[in-house]
């Protein structure tokens, strides 16, 4: 059985936008590398993940990222088992009004979004939301 945990965070605000892709570069790398699947967005000074894997590592990686100092105000939004995997890949987008911004990115994890329990769908996409608002 799967595991998988969401949250929402506010970044550090003397974190530049080179230190902010690196760690979502570094994020993607360390989660493929454990068969972790998700998201991980990050939008107008605050990060929104989704991970997907077994349970004792993602609860590990958890306490990991509630004890690093680049961001605060951490909410965690679900932490369940998860019947299958969800997220085919894991994706590691900077959202922006710059140009990494792809609406193809977005529209992707919307859809990824419907493959998940009905009972947390509305409150990851309200998240997603606004994490686009003014974007699109």
């Amino acid at each position: 059985m799967r595991y998988a945990i969401s949250y929402v965070s506010t970044a550090n605000p003397e974190l530049t936008k080179n230190q902010i892709q690196t760690t979502l570069d570094y994020s993607k790398n360390w989660n493929n590398n454990h068969v972790i699947t998700g998201i991980l967005l990050f939008s107008q000074g605050n990060f929104f993940q989704v991970l997907e894997g077994e349970e004792n590592l993602l609860k590990e990686l958890f306490e990991r990222i509630k004890a690093d100092k680049r961001h605060h105000n951490i909410i965690t939004i679900f932490q369940k088992e998860v019947s299958e995997v969800k997220f085919d890949n894991y994706e590691a987008d900077f959202i922006s009004l710059d140009d990494r911004y792809h609406t193809n990115d977005i529209d992707s994890y919307f859809s990824q979004i419907r493959l998940l329990n009905p009972s947390i769908q509305s409150s990851v996409k309200y998240i997603l939301n606004k994490f686009t608002e003014g974007i699109k």
